[in-house]
C-alpha cells in the first residue's frame, strides 16, 4: 500500500545490479591460479569433487573479533564459506553474516579504482607518490598532525604495524571508532573488579542463567559459541535424564534469546536496573540498594540453587551498574572459573583516542593528515557530528575501504581494501585464540591492498602482507620449528594453545554499582544493530537485504519497534508512518508492532539508510545515525512520536493464512511427555519400499533459536536469485528454506517459537500428482526432485503443497543485465518460468556416493552434510539415511518428540520435528482461546490491533 507521501520502492534493475554477484563464481578473474600462489590448503583435494576443488581454512571477523571459517573454492574462486569445527568461536557453524562473505567478494559494486575528490583515477601510481610525499613531510615534524582512525583492531600484526607507526611519528596519534562498543562494560568492570576486563561467559556449564538485556543467542561475535554451548547444556534436559537449565530474560525489545526464554520479563531500561538491583540484593550484595521487586525473590533463589554454575549476563548497551552488578552477582555466586572467565579485551586499545577526541583535535585545525583505515564515521559517528565538514578542514584525508561509502566521498582520496578473503592478516576471538588469514581465492581487484601494507608503507617498512604477517608470528615463535608451527596453524586454521589466559580477580571490597538511573517520562529511544546489516556496514549486501528478519520478518528496509500498548494507545498499525524527534532532531519512520516488546520503548534498528551502500539503492530505511547522541548511544530518554497518519510501504515475507489448529504446527511438550503417534496411514496409492538409502532429515526445534544462518547457507549453496524489494513484497522471494515464527498468547507477553520448513519430500507427495508433464518425481532413495527440462510453470504442484514450499522463478534474475555469472559450479542455473525448491542437497549426497563407489564402501554416517545442517550452531538439523537404525536422525524419530508437520495429511514427509521441551507441569500446546493469526502482510494495516498470534508461512499464489 502507498500514498503519495511514500518513497517509491528501489527498481528491481537497480536491486539486481547489487545482488549480480550473488551466483557468481566462473567468470570473476579469467585465469585459473595454483594453490601454492595464494595460500596453504586444508584438503590437497576436496571429498567428491574435483581434483582443483580446495578447502583453505582462514578467519573473517566481526567487530574486530574472528570467527574460523573454512573456505571451499573452484578454480581459485571462492564458492562456499563452513564454519571451521577447529576454531572455538565457530566450531564448524556459520551466522548470516559469515555465509554472505561470498558475496560482498564477488560485488560487482566494490571498490575497483583510487579516488581523488571523488573521481576514480585512470591509474594508482598518484597514490604511492602522495604517500610519500606525505611521509617525508610528516617526518620533518615528527609525526605532528598525523592522525589514524580504525575500527576495533584485535589483529596481532597490525598492532604491531600501528605501533610501528606510532614509533616512526612520536606525534601521531592512533583513535579508534567502534560505534558497537559498549562503554558500559568497560566501566562496569572497573566499578566491579578495578580493572577493565570483559567477561566470557559458558553457557554448556550454566544451570540458571539471567539475562540483563543480553542477546546472548542473538548474533555478535559470541554467538556461534554460546548457542552451542546453550543447546548442549540442554541436550539431557531433552532426553529427559536431566533438569532442563533455565534460562531467564529480562529485556525490553524482543530477541533471539527471549524467544527462547523460560521466563521472560519485559522491562524497560530503568526496569532492568531496578529488578538487577532487586535480584543482587537479594543475594546479599548490600550495595546494590534499590527497591524490592516481585520477581527478585524466586529469581534469586534460581541462582542461589544453581551457585557456581549460576551465571548473570548484562547485555550490550545496558548502564555500568547492570554490568557491575551482573558480575558482582557471578563473583557471590561462586561463578568466576565456571560459567564466567575474565580476560583482557581481545580488541581492546587503552593507548587509543576515540572519535570524539579525534573531532576535538580536527575541530581546532591541529590535524593535518588523517588515514581512516576499514571505518565510515560520516556514516555511524553520533548526531551532531558533521564529520564531512570536519573532515573539509583537514588538508590531507586517506579513506581505505571496500566500497566508496560515505566516508570515501567526503575524502581527498580513497584507496580500495583487499577482501578479508583476498589477503593475508590474523585475528583474535572474542575468546583470545588466535587464528591466521590466508588468502582463499585470488584477489579479484587488483588495485586493492591489504590493510597491513598501507600501514607498512606509511610506517617506512613496506613489505608483503604475508611476509608481515610471518614477521608478527616469527617474534612470537622464535626461528626454531617456525615452518612447521606456521603451516600447522594455516592448515588447522587456528592457533593452539593461544586463548586468552583468565584473570584472577576479586570483587573490590568497597564495591558500588554507583547511582540508579533517574525515572523519566515519554518514550525511551533504544539504538540497536539490525540483526542483518549489523552497524550498517552489510548493507550493500544484497542476500541480507533480502533475508527478513528474524522476528519482524522484514526485508529490504527496517522500521521502528513500538510495543502493542503503544500501538493502541497511538491507533497505529504495522507500516503507519510517524514523525520521531529526539533532542531537537527528527526522522520520519514507519512503525512495525513488535509483540512482547516494553511498553514506552521505540526500537531504531542502526545501518539504514545509507547513502552511499555499493550498488544497493540508496535510502533503504532510514538512518538511526541522525538521532543517536553521543551522550547516551544505546538507550536515549525523551523521544517523542507523532503519528502523521500516512503509510509506509513495508516489504515483508508474513504472508500467511490464519493458524487455529490444535496442535500448532509448532508443537511443545513438557518434559517427559510423549508425543501420540497418529492412527496407520491410509492411502489410495501402493507403498513404495525404499531397500537402499532413504534420506530424510529431522529438525529439534527446542535447539533452533531462529537465527537464519540455515536459509542463507541454502541460498549460498544452491544458487537461489535474489528477487528484490519489489518482488519479495509480492510473495516471490525464492529462498528454499524458510524460518517460520510463531506467536502464541497476548501481543503484550507472547510465547514465540521458530520453526524452520524446507522441502517435506513427502513419501506421498502432493505435488507429484497433478504435474502435468511429470516434471516432479521420487526417485529411488526418496528424494521429491524437479526436473527442470520438463516444467512448464503450471504451478499446479504448488498450488498443491499444502507446505508452500516450491518456488516459481518469475524472472530470469541470475542472468538478467546487470548481473554477473558468479555461481557455485556444482548446482545448475534454473531458467526463467521452473518451479524450484530444496533437493537435500543433492548434489552433496552424488559427490559422497561417487566418492564411496571409488573406495568400493558404503556412504558413511555423517558423510553427507546438508548446507542448512551444515551452518546450524545449535545442530538443529540431523540428516542421514532413515534405513540405517543406528543413524542420527534414526535415532531422533524414535524420540517421544517426534511429530510430522500437518501429520494427519498422511503426505508422509521426509522432513520431520522435535517439539520444543518445556517444564514438566508447563503448558504445553494448548493455544489460548481467541488466539488467532494475522493474516496479511506487514506493511498493509494502519488501523488495527495487533494479532495475537503470527506466523510466517508461504506467499500465496498469484494468478499467472
Amino acid at each position: 500500500m502507498t500514498d503519495e507521501h511514500s518513497p517509491p520502492l528501489p527498481e528491481r534493475r537497480t536491486v539486481l545490479r547489487a545482488a549480480g554477484a550473488s551466483l557468481a563464481l566462473a567468470a570473476a578473474a579469467g585465469c585459473d591460479v595454483g594453490p601454492a600462489e595464494f595460500g596453504h590448503p586444508l584438503h590437497a583435494r576436496a571429498r567428491g569433487v574435483t581434483e582443483e576443488a580446495l578447502t583453505y581454512a582462514t578467519v573473517l571477523d566481526l567487530d574486530g573479533l574472528g570467527r574460523g571459517v573454512l573456505v571451499r573454492t573452484r578454480a581459485g574462486h571462492a564458492i562456499k564459506i563452513e564454519g571451521n569445527p577447529a576454531h572455538p568461536a565457530s566450531l564448524g557453524a556459520t551466522d548470516v553474516f559469515l555465509e554472505a562473505a561470498v558475496l560482498s567478494l564477488h560485488d560487482p559494486a566494490r571498490s575497483r579504482r583510487s579516488r581523488r575528490a571523488g573521481r576514480a583515477l585512470r591509474e594508482t601510481a598518484g597514490l604511492p607518490a602522495f604517500l610519500e610525499e606525505r611521509r617525508a613531510a610528516l617526518a620533518a615534524a615528527g609525526g605532528a598532525g598525523l592522525r589514524l582512525l580504525t575500527g576495533p583492531v584485535s589483529s596481532p600484526t597490525q598492532r604491531r604495524l600501528i605501533g610501528a607507526v606510532l614509533a616512526a611519528f612520536p606525534e601521531a596519534r592512533w583513535h579508534v571508532h567502534a560505534p558497537l562498543a559498549d562503554a558500559g562494560a568497560a566501566e562496569g568492570a572497573r566499578r566491579a573488579f578495578g580493572e577493565a576486563v570483559v567477561p566470557v561467559h559458558d553457557l554448556s556449564r550454566a544451570a540458571c542463567t539471567l539475562s540483563l538485556g543480553a542477546d546472548l543467542l542473538g548474533p555478535g561475535p559470541a554467538q556461534l559459541r554460546q548457542a552451542r554451548d546453550w543447546s548442549a547444556a540442554r541436550a539431557p534436559g531433552r532426553a529427559g535424564q536431566a533438569p532442563l537449565p533455565r534460562l531467564i530474560v529480562a529485556e525490553s525489545v524482543p530477541s533471539l534469546t527471549g524467544a527462547k526464554a523460560d521466563q521472560r520479563l519485559a522491562l524497560p531500561p530503568a526496569g532492568i536496573e531496578a529488578l538487577a538491583r532487586a535480584v543482587a540484593a537479594e543475594l546479599g550484595i548490600a550495595a546494590a540498594g534499590g527497591a524490592p521487586h516481585p520477581e527478585a525473590p524466586g529469581i534469586a533463589a534460581a541462582l542461589r540453587a544453581a551457585g557456581p554454575s549460576g551465571l548473570v549476563a548484562a547485555g550490550r548497551g545496558q548502564p555500568a551498574s547492570v554490568h557491575a552488578l551482573a558480575q558482582a552477582m557471578n563473583a557471590t555466586l561462586g561463578a568466576m572459573g565456571t560459567t564466567v572467565r575474565l580476560i583482557d579485551d581481545p580488541a581492546g586499545a587503552a593507548e587509543a583516542g576515540d572519535l570524539a577526541a579525534l573531532a576535538g583535535e580536527m575541530a581546532q585545525g591541529a590535524v593535518t593528515d588523517l588515514l581512516v583505515l576499514d571505518a565510515n564515521p560520516v556514516l555511524d559517528a553520533p548526531a551532531g557530528l558533521d564529520m564531512p565538514a570536519l573532515l573539509a578542514r583537514v588538508p590531507h584525508t586517506l579513506h581505505a575501504g571496500l566500497y566508496p561509502d560515505e566516508t570515501a566521498l567526503a575524502c581527498a582520496w580513497h584507496l580500495p581494501l583487499r577482501h578479508p578473503l583476498e589477503c593475508w592478516g590474523d585475528s583474535l576471538a572474542f575468546e583470545g585464540t588466535a587464528a591466521l588469514r590466508q588468502p582463499a581465492t585470488v584477489p579479484l581487484v587488483e588495485t586493492a591492498l591489504p590493510a597491513e601494507e598501507i600501514l607498512a608503507h606509511l610506517a617506512g617498512r613496506p613489505a608483503p602482507a604475508e611476509a608481515l604477517v610471518r614477521e608478527t608470528w616469527r617474534e612470537a615463535w622464535g626461528e626454531e620449528g617456525f615452518e612447521e608451527r606456521w603451516l600447522a596453524a594455516l592448515e588447522g586454521g587456528v592457533v593452539p594453545d593461544s586463548a586468552a589466559p583468565a584473570r584472577e580477580l576479586r570483587l573490590r571490597p568497597d564495591f558500588d554499582p554507583g547511582p540508579a538511573a533517574p525515572e523519566t517520562a515519554g518514550f525511551t529511544a533504544l539504538f540497536l544493530p539490525d540483526p542483518h546489516l549489523w552497524d550498517g556496514r552489510f548493507a550493500p549486501n544484497a542476500w541480507l537485504q533480502e533475508l527478513p528478519r528474524p522476528l519482524e520478518k522484514l526485508a529490504w528496509g527496517n522500521a521502528a519497534l513500538i510495543a502493542p500498548q503503544d500501538a493502541m494507545a497511538l491507533l497505529v498499525g504495522d507500516g503507519a508512518e510517524a514523525e520521531i524527534t529526539l533532542h531537537g532532531r527528527s526522522l520520519t519512520v514507519p512503525v512495525v508492532i513488535a509483540p512482547g516488546q516494553a511498553p514506552g520503548v521505540v526500537a531504531l534498528p542502526l545501518g539504514g539508510g545509507r547513502r552511499a551502500a555499493g550498488g544497493v539503492e540508496p535510502g533503504l530505511g532510514f538512518d538511526a545515525y541522525r538521532l543517536r547522541p553521543a551522550a547516551a548511544p544505546w538507550a536515549a530518554p525523551g523521544l517523542a512520536l507523532r503519528p502523521t497518519g500516512r503509510v509506509r510501504p513495508l516489504v515483508s515475507t508474513a504472508w500467511h493464512h490464519p493458524v487455529e489448529s490444535d496442535p500448532p504446527p509448532a508443537r511443545r511438550v513438557a518434559q517427559g511427555e510423549v508425543i501420540p503417534p497418529l492412527p496407520p496411514p491410509r492411502s489410495l496409492y501402493p507403498d513404495w519400499s525404499y531397500p537402499g538409502h532413504a534420506w530424510g532429515m529431522a529438525i529439534d526445534l527446542d535447539a533452533c533459536i531462529g537465527c537464519n544462518a540455515c536459509s542463507l547457507a541454502c541460498q549460498a549453496e544452491n544458487n537461489t536469485p535474489v528477487v528484490g524489494p519489489e518482488e519479495t513484497a509480492r510473495g516471490r522471494a525464492m529462498h528454499w528454506l524458510r524460518v517460520d515464527r510463531y506467536h502464541r498468547g497476548p501481543p503484550e507477553a507472547p510465547e514465540t517459537d521458530f520453526q524452520p520448513v524446507p522441502c517435506m519430500h513427502c513419501e506421498k507427495a502432493p505435488c507429484e500428482v497433478v504435474c502435468p508433464v511429470n516434471a516432479t518425481v521420487h526417485d529411488h532413495e526418496g528424494l521429491n526432485l524437479m526436473v527442470y527440462p520438463r516444467c512448464i510453470g503450471t504451478r499446479t504442484c504448488s498450488n498443491n503443497c499444502p507446505y508452500k514450499v516450491r518456488r516459481f522463478n518469475w524472472a530470469d534474475y541470475a542472468r538478467a543485465t546487470g548481473a554477473v555469472p558468479v555461481r557455485n559450479p556444482e548446482v545448475p542455473l534454473r531458467a526463467r518460468g521452473v518451479i524450484e525448491k530444496c533437493t537435500y542437497c543433492q548434489h552433496r549426497i552424488v559427490a559422497a556416493r561417487t566418492a564411496a563407489g571409488l573406495e568400493g564402501r558404503p556412504i558413511r554416517e555423517g558423510e553427507v552434510e546438508t548446507a542448512c545442517q551444515r551452518a546450524c550452531p545449535t545442530r538443529a538439523i540431523s540428516f542421514g539415511d532413515v534405513n540405517d537404525p543406528a543413524s542420527t536422525v534414526s535415532r531422533a524419530r524414535r524420540e517421544g518428540r517426534h511429530y510430522a508437520l500437518l501429520g494427519h495429511l498422511d503426505t508422509r514427509p521426509r522432513t520431520t520435528y522435535l517439539a520444543r521441551v518445556v517444564p514438566a507441569g508447563t503448558r504445553a500446546d494448548a493455544m489460548p482461546a481467541g488466539t488467532r493469526a494475522d493474516a496479511m502482510p506487514a506493511g498493509t494495516r494502519a488501523d488495527g490491533v495487533p494479532a495475537s498470534t503470527q506466523a510466517e508461512s508461504g506467499a500465496p499464489e498469484e494468478p499467472a
